[in-house]
């Protein structure tokens, strides 16, 4: 029994050691889990925050040199770093053609330290650091959600008018749906059918639907699109009325659209299959919508004509050549043109033509002519007269029911719409991050 008592107690004191190393082990595994949970799980959390403050940082970056605001980038890199995570500092920060380039990229670095609460116990440092880097990139816009209405480039210099022009030049555009888009000088902008977007120099073209069409233009029911190559044909949209239209155009004055910009020396003319060749987008705002019959629109056209009249002139007698009557005469109208003037008088077939200093003289400001000689009647008078025109927001035409004029004006560079780099730079540029 002795025995069997003593056996017993080494037993359990073998067990109690081994509880003990039980325990530590134990101890040592639940400090490491609470390291990996709450230090770990920190720095995880706190590399989250990093990661969108770079990324936000880089795309605010990017986009500031994309509208050419140069000095601000830097700014907006440190400024939405820190919004996302306020312990964050900015350790490097780079950009490639931010001085007004139409492309580039900007790279934003960072770091920010954490507290370790459990990793000193394993014998680890007390604080860490969690970074993050991204980089941005922008160039001009090779998709986006544009109007269903084309403005066109010069086909010989290759350079869209309206683009980089001093803040609020404003552009005219007129429109006649009986026109050749493009191809006459009748009409300078079109309508293109957004759903017939990249096509073939062959396919057929159909006319979009009057609902589409003016859902296309207010944004109600845009889709993006894409240059699938330079440039991407996209089907003319013709034959419908101004009637469907005109209102939605009207009703986007004020705002920011995007315009797609058609290259004519590219388009598809064959009937049927007329095609846009689409080469970028413009962001432009819309200015003025108006009817093609409104005098603000068409102006007023020039007069003039080819005057011919009797007058008697006694000594010291004028005659206001605006003031004469009769066919081919200005008839009241202050000509801002008088030339041809020639004073004669045809006696038993021989004909004298009277000079100017010896026989009248002439004020061409006023148009007046003062005879200078003794009493002569019937004086054959001729002399051609024109009247400028008054020009209207698109120019002198005549009136037309079914034109339309649009004014549009730049307003600068604008970001907007996906796949930087794609089409030509017309001013709308967009921005990514680059994976």
């Amino acid at each position: 029994m002795r025995v069997t008592g003593r056996l017993r107690g080494l037993r359990l004191g073998d067990e109690r050691g081994a509880t003990a190393a039980l325990v530590a082990i134990s101890l040592a595994a639940v400090l490491g889990m609470l390291v990996l949970v709450v230090d770990l799980g920190g720095m995880l959390t706190m590399r989250r925050r990093m990661v969108a403050g770079t990324d936000a940082a880089a795309l605010a970056a990017a986009q500031s040199c994309a509208l050419g605001e140069t000095g601000d980038a830097g700014v907006q890199a440190s400024s939405l770093t820190a919004a996302n995570e306020p312990a964050a500092a900015v350790t490097s920060f780079e950009t490639v053609g931010c001085t007004g380039e139409s492309s580039g990229s900007a790279r934003v670095s960072a770091q920010a330290p954490i507290d370790l609460f459990f990793a000193p116990i394993l014998g680890l440092g007390d604080e860490g650091t969690v970074g993050a880097d991204a980089r941005a990139i922008w160039g001009p816009a090779g998709g986006t959600s544009p109007v269903p209405i084309e403005f066109a480039i010069d086909p010989a210099t290759g350079v869209f008018p309206c683009a980089y022009q001093a803040l609020g030049t404003q552009c005219s555009y007129w429109f006649d749906n009986s026109a050749d888009h493009d191809l006459a000088d009748s009409s300078n902008w079109g309508f293109m059918n957004l759903g017939a977007w990249g096509v073939s120099a062959e396919a057929s073209c159909p006319n979009a639907g009057s609902s589409d069409r003016r859902e296309w233009i207010t944004g109600g029911a845009l889709s993006n699109v894409v240059l699938t190559r330079i440039p991407t044909l996209v089907c003319v949209d013709s034959g419908h009325s101004t009637s469907n239209w005109f209102a939605a155009l009207a009703d986007q004055i004020g705002r920011i659209k995007h315009f797609p910009i058609n290259d004519p020396s590219s388009m598809v003319t064959t009937s049927g299959k007329e095609k846009y060749a689409i080469v970028g987008f413009a962001a432009l705002q819309v200015e003025e919508v108006l009817k093609g019959n409104d005098p603000a629109a068409v102006g007023v056209p020039g007069q003039g004509g080819s005057c011919s009249t009797s007058h008697d002139f006694a000594p010291l007698s004028t005659l206001d050549l605006d003031a004469v009557s009769g066919g081919g005469c200005p008839g009241g109208t202050v000509a801002d043109q008088v030339t041809g003037l020639e004073l004669s008088k045809k006696v038993k077939g021989v004909t004298t033509v009277f000079q100017e200093g010896l026989h009248y003289d002439y004020d061409p400001t006023s148009h007046v002519v003062t005879w200078r000689t003794g009493n002569e009647p019937a004086v054959q008078v001729k002399f051609d007269w024109a009247v400028a025109g008054t020009p209207g927001l698109c120019g002198i035409r005549p009136p037309d029911p079914n034109g339309v004029c649009l004014v549009a004006s730049w307003q600068g560079a604008q970001v907007g719409g996906t796949n930087p780099g794609l089409g030509g730079d017309f001013g709308l540029r967009a921005i990514r991050l680059d994976d």
